[in-house]
């Protein structure tokens, strides 16, 4: 019998340490797809804007999608800084 003091092990095999080389393919799951958001006019007298009066608003024909990067070894650090083109390829499964 083993018996192992402090965190469990994580499960599945080891990622590995690094950052995506440019231009790298990296494969993700579309974990949700919804409709692009859709701007609600002024806020009522007395409300404060939510996005602290930012107008983004979503290109009509968008679509919002949430990916998982299972190998997240590969997505830069400073992903959020938004100084990143992303183009997506879709690929149908096969079998």
């Amino acid at each position: 019998m083993d018996i192992v003091i402090g965190p469990a092990s994580s499960i599945g095999t080891p990622g590995r340490k690094g950052v995506a080389n440019n231009g790298e393919a990296v494969e993700a799951k579309i974990l949700s797809v919804r409709s692009p958001r859709q701007r609600r006019g002024i806020p009522p007298v007395g409300e404060d804007e939510r996005r602290n009066g930012r107008s983004c608003e979503d290109p009509s024909s968008g679509r919002v999608m949430v990916l998982l990067v299972p190998e997240g070894y590969k997505v830069p650090r400073d992903i959020e800084s938004g100084n990143y083109r992303i183009f997506l390829r879709f690929v149908p499964r096969r079998g």
